[in-house]
């Protein structure tokens, strides 16, 4: 085997490892097995009959724009601007569809706990995500799994463009790359320990966890205590993930909220007019009444992110976070021993 120095304990004529590569080299690799994992779940997509394969082909994507982000200096102009834009508008295409299923998975959860008062309101929202939902999933089979085919030719052929290799290894870069990171980690941190009530701050924690995590996953092998470093991050960024996903659905509650009480004067107003038969009878009963139900559903999603952040408050006042972010320095410190020569900089 070989250690992160570069050192062969093995006396082996095998290829070098991920981590002595040339960054160059090292970030091509796993840009093309992110592509790779796209186009598997991307055809699953088209196809239609895979649940999953929605969330797998965003999350080949996502990690694909991470690496690209953090590693474009030493991309060159391999992925030009108006490529990383085709390819950051198909992955927010994705989104509506995504957010859909992720709030009709929350609210089968909460059906049992609802009184028969608000059944309506359940059965109104969960009728109108199910809409949301198909109507998403039919705009990206029509349209999104052609749009990555071609641009999937396109990325597959620009990265085997021939690049200079630099005198470091993907190791050492890598290092150095999550120096600033655990730096911005600690100030989104801080800035949500003197201020929960923000979720700006926690949206930022979660993209950071988020790069770490991605930064850190290639390297976990080679690193004394890599693979439980990763559950530590993963653990965090599920955390946060339930708090935006409560965000998020707290906007669409209330979307959907000013949507029913619209409907149901409109019905009234048609009531009164003669238009309607049953003038004002089921309308005024608050058991018929889709508000109840939303509203009740409201408090949940409310109850849902006071847990998230008392939990992140205890995980930050009670120095887990601390804890988490030097262990993430220590493996920065691991992977970047001390050097000479220069490094060009990541372009934001």
């Amino acid at each position: 085997m070989t250690d992160l120095h570069g050192i062969d304990q093995s006396g082996g004529a095998g290829p070098p490892p991920l981590h002595l590569l040339a960054p160059e080299r090292a970030v091509r690799k796993l840009l093309s097995r992110q592509l790779k994992h796209a186009e598997a779940a991307g055809h699953r997509l088209a196809i239609g009959e895979d649940a999953d394969a929605l969330h797998d082909f965003r999350v080949a994507l996502r990690r694909f724009r991470s690496i690209e982000r953090v590693y474009r200096a030493w991309l060159a102009d391999a992925l030009p601007k108006k490529m990383r834009k085709r390819l950051q508008a198909l992955v927010r295409s994705t989104g509506p569809a995504r957010d859909s299923e992720v709030q009709l998975v929350w609210l089968d959860a909460q059906g049992d706990a609802l009184r028969p008062g608000q059944r309506a309101g359940y059965q109104w929202l969960r009728r109108r995500l199910e809409d949301r939902q198909r109507q998403g999933y039919a705009a990206i089979r029509a349209a999104a799994p052609l749009e990555f085919a071609a641009l999937s030719a396109v990325l597959r052929a620009a990265l085997t463009m021939p690049s200079e290799p630099s005198p470091t290894s993907f190791a050492q870069v890598t290092g150095e790359q999550l120096r600033p990171l655990i730096a911005e980690l600690g100030s989104s941190f801080s800035a949500i320990g003197e201020d929960q009530e923000k979720m700006v701050h926690v949206h930022d924690a979660r993209l950071l966890v988020k790069r770490a995590r991605y930064l850190l996953e290639p390297l976990a092998a080679v690193l004394p205590d890599g693979r439980e470093l990763l559950r530590g991050l993963g653990g965090l960024q599920d955390l946060l993930g339930e708090m935006h996903d409560a965000e998020v659905l707290a906007g669409s509650l209330g979307e959907a909220a000013a949507e029913a009480g619209a409907a149901r004067y409109r019905t009234l107003v048609r009531q009164a007019l003669g238009e309607e038969l049953d003038v004002f009878g089921p309308m005024a009963r608050t058991r018929g009444d889709e508000r109840a139900g939303l509203a009740a559903l409201a408090q949940r999603v409310q109850a849902q992110m006071h847990s998230g952040r008392a939990g992140l408050r205890k995980k930050i006042r009670g120095g887990e976070v601390a804890a988490l972010l030097r262990r993430l320095a220590e493996a920065a410190d691991r992977l970047a021993p001390p050097r000479l020569f220069s490094m060009p900089q990541t372009v934001s």
